[in-house]
Parts: structure tokens; sequence; C-alpha cells
């Protein structure tokens, strides 16, 4: 266990419990314009994270724009509205 510094603990975002992942929470965090960038090597599933952003989207009524990186090593969601 560490204990995190004020500055860092601010720009930490948590997962909460239920449906919430690392994914759904970054995504949700996003600003009108700002885009998340998701690695092949932070994503475990068999599936691409689509199911997660549209829901959130859902949720929200917040508009993304998701898709394949050009070099093919991740996806991109990217906050519209």
């Amino acid at each position: 266990m560490r204990v995190v510094k004020k500055e860092e603990a601010e720009n930490t975002i948590l997962a909460k419990a239920g449906r919430t992942s690392k994914i759904s929470a970054m995504t949700s965090t996003l600003q009108v314009g700002e885009m998340l960038e998701i690695k092949t090597t932070d994503w475990k599933g068999k599936k691409p994270p689509y199911n997660i952003i549209n829901r959130l989207a859902k949720k929200t009524g917040r508009k993304f724009i998701k898709g394949r990186l050009p070099d093919g090593s991740g996806w991109g969601v990217k906050r519209v509205a």
C-alpha cells in the first residue's frame, strides 16, 4: 500500500462497483473534443470495447465516435457531444 498525494489523487479516476470498468470510467470523464486511446494490451476482452461505449452513450446521452486506430494497435473513442 502507499499514500497518494493530493495532486495525484485529484487526477485519479476511480472505477465504481457494478458495470463500471476502467475504460468506462475514463470514457465518462472525456470532455467534448477529447479522445481516449485504448491499446490492445490494456483490453483483455475477446470483442472490442464498443459495447461499453454504446451503453455509456445510451445511459448518459453523450455522443461518441469510435473505431480502430490507423496503426491497428487498439481503438479510439472521441466525444463529440
